[in-house]
């Protein structure tokens, strides 16, 4: 029979072991996290810390609750992940104000055509060539359609809260029942994406491809793919913003 905390006891040589297993996995994620910054070596801090969070994992994990320790692990390594960035910071106040700027854009072109607009289209709006304003694109790279903190205030829930609804459904039920709207929300939203900005979204968070991989299936540049998903992005971001209002 599984013990609470089964992993805590363990011996170094399985300790050892399940990192072996873990690593290639969280070296996927680590570069899959690290796109768009130009830091050589950010890809190597954040693999350090999804082994600090997984070693947490392993400490925190309870077999008894019949969940797997893989999903468990794996939002505690993405959790490290994501804080070491934090901590960096490479989200710069001078690119939040610029994403702000075009989310109004965005939100005022989408009440106007009753559609999200196609980037061609917020260009215009921004008075700006269609060129330069891919290459503002460039800024949000590793910018998400909506943050923990962002979840929390919608759903009530602290951060361990929303770690514990996505592996074991642990939340209260009203919390739950606010979250699987958000998230049915959210599923019809991306419907109503442009076709190629609903397939890059698809393709990367669905079927776990990566930038690059997602380029050589569609045929275009790297850089375009990271454009496309940023104007994506961009435009989810404002229908949740009023969401959260």
């Amino acid at each position: 029979m599984l013990k609470k905390n089964a992993y805590r006891k363990q011996e170094v040589d399985d300790r050892e072991r399940i990192i072996e297993e873990f690593l290639p996995i969280i070296k996927h994620l680590a570069f899959k996290v690290s796109r768009g910054f130009d830091d050589d070596g950010i890809t190597e801090d954040l693999i350090s810390s999804g082994v600090l969070g997984l070693l947490e994992a392993m400490e925190k994990f309870d077999a008894t609750r019949g969940i797997k320790l893989n999903t468990f692990a794996y939002l505690r390594i993405r959790g490290a992940m994501i804080d070491e960035l934090r901590k960096r910071d490479w989200f710069p106040r001078s690119a939040r104000t610029k994403a702000k700027k075009l989310e109004e854009v965005i939100r005022k072109l989408e009440a106007r055509l009753g559609r999200y607009p196609r980037e061609e289209e917020v260009a215009e709006e921004l008075k700006v060539d269609l060129d330069d304003y891919l290459i503002m694109l460039k800024d949000f790279g590793s910018l998400s359609v909506l943050s923990i903190e962002d979840i929390s205030e919608v759903s009530g829930m602290d951060r361990e809260g929303i770690i514990r609804y996505v592996v074991e459904e642990g939340a209260s039920p009203e919390a739950r029942a606010e979250m699987r709207e958000l998230e049915g929300l959210l599923g019809r939203e991306i419907d109503r994406l442009p076709e190629k900005q609903k397939l890059v979204l698809s393709l990367y968070y669905y079927e776990d491809m990566n930038m690059k991989e997602i380029a050589e299936v569609l045929g275009i540049t790297e850089a375009r793919i990271s454009q496309i998903h940023s104007q994506a992005v961009l435009s989810l971001r404002t229908f949740l913003k009023k969401k959260l209002k």
